[in-house]
C-alpha cells in the first residue's frame, strides 16, 4: 500500500507540474525539426487488451476506436479530484485514448502537414493545424515523460505502460489516514516552493514556444 501511494504522488506530481521536467538550457528546435518531431500516422498494431474490451466488438476500425476513445479521454479529463483519488487508473486509461486521439488528429491533417513543408518558409499554408499539432505532440511529450517515456516511445508501447499502470492504481484501497500537523504544514510549504517553480519554469518554456508559434503563424 505505501508503494501504491508513493507511486499515485508522484504520478500526480508530474501531471501537476509537468513544466519541471523541462530544461530551461534546453536548445529551442527550428520549425522543421519540430514537424519532424511529429511524427507520421500510422495505425497502432496493438491495443492494450483493457482497450479492447473497452472499444467493444463492434468497434473495430480506427475512425470508430478514435471517436470513442477521444469521447472517454474528454469526460475523465473533466472529472473532479474527488472522482480521481476513488479511480486513480482512470486517468491513466485516459492518458492511452490521448495516444489515439493524437495519431487521428494527425490522420486528419497529414496532407496540411505535407503542403505546409512544400511552401515553408516562403509561405506559411495551415499553419494554425501545424501549430495545433505541435502543441498537442508537446502535451504528449510531457506525459510520456511523467512516466520515463519520450517520442521514441511507440505508441503501442506507451499505451500499454498507461493501462497496465491504470490497472495497477485501480486494485489499490482507498483508506483516511490521520497526518500530523506538523506534515500538513510541510506539505503546504512543499506545494507552495512547486508551484513557484512550475510557475517560473512554465513561464521561461511558454515564451519558447510562443516565439515558435508566432513564426509560423505570422511568417
Amino acid at each position: 500500500m505505501f508503494m501504491q501511494k508513493k507511486i499515485i504522488i508522484i504520478f500526480v506530481f508530474l501531471i501537476t507540474f509537468p513544466s519541471i521536467l523541462y530544461s530551461e538550457t534546453d536548445k529551442p528546435l527550428s520549425v522543421e525539426e519540430e514537424i519532424k518531431l511529429l511524427g507520421i500516422y500510422s495505425e497502432p498494431i496493438k491495443y492494450p487488451d483493457g482497450m479492447i474490451e473497452f472499444f467493444g466488438s463492434a468497434c473495430k476500425s480506427f475512425t470508430c476506436r478514435a471517436d470513442k476513445a477521444t469521447k472517454n479521454m474528454a469526460l475523465t479529463f473533466k472529472r473532479s479530484k474527488l472522482y480521481h483519488q476513488r479511480k486513480p487508473g482512470h486517468q491513466l486509461y485516459a492518458l492511452a485514448m490521448f495516444e489515439i486521439f493524437y495519431l487521428d488528429q494527425l490522420k486528419k491533417k497529414e496532407k496540411r502537414i505535407e503542403k505546409f513543408i512544400l511552401k515553408w518558409p516562403k509561405k506559411n499554408n495551415h499553419s494554425k493545424e501545424v501549430v495545433s499539432l505541435i502543441k498537442l505532440n508537446k502535451s504528449k511529450e510531457k506525459m510520456r515523460k511523467s512516466l520515463g517515456m519520450d517520442l521514441n516511445t511507440s505508441v503501442e508501447e506507451a499505451m500499454e505502460r498507461y493501462w497496465i499502470m491504470g490497472d495497477f492504481l485501480q486494485k489499490g484501497e482507498i483508506k483516511k489516514v490521520k497526518i500530523s500537523k506538523d506534515i500538513k504544514k510541510r506539505e503546504k510549504l512543499l506545494a507552495k516552493y512547486k508551484k513557484a517553480v512550475a510557475s517560473f519554469n512554465s513561464k521561461l518554456k511558454d515564451k519558447e514556444n510562443q516565439d515558435l508559434y508566432n513564426k509560423i503563424e505570422n511568417k
